[in-house]
């Protein structure tokens, strides 16, 4: 069970005794928030929660260079220029929205891991506005 900091003063409050918390709880804290709050973020970035998402780097010259250089770092290994242990991301049909969350949150029952806490959000959308620009790694 995860424990919460409390500060010192409020450590025998009414009688009770709250363990102070480990590495290992906080490292559990920041996987499962930083991930939440970057997608939370993201979302509220885009105005209303009805409105579709969309990558604000879409075309950008100088974000779809840094998309490579994340890609070549970053995606490689498993897409490759065309798919190979993970799809082909040049041909992906998911949405900006789906394609942000899929990347932060990664995917259950997959090899795709999830990199919220290793890309913020605008990394992500650099990638994707690299793969959007083109059909293929180059």
């Amino acid at each position: 069970m995860m424990s919460l900091h409390v500060p010192a003063p409020l450590m025998r409050a009414q009688g009770r005794t709250f363990p102070k918390p480990g590495l290992q709880d906080m490292i559990r804290l920041l996987q499962m928030a930083v991930p939440a709050a970057a997608l939370l973020l993201a979302l509220s970035s885009g105005g209303l929660a009805d409105d579709a998402l969309s990558n604000p780097f879409l075309g950008d010259p100088a974000a779809i260079e840094a998309g490579k250089d994340i890609y070549r770092g970053k995606c490689y290994g498993c897409h490759h220029s065309g798919g190979a242990r993970g799809p082909n991301l040049f041909a992906t049909k998911l949405s900006d929205e789906r394609f942000l969350e899929t990347v932060i949150n990664g995917r259950k029952g997959t090899q795709m891991p999830a990199f919220g806490l290793r890309l913020s959000p605008d990394e992500v959308w650099q990638v994707h506005a690299y793969v959007k620009s083109t059909d293929h790694y180059e």
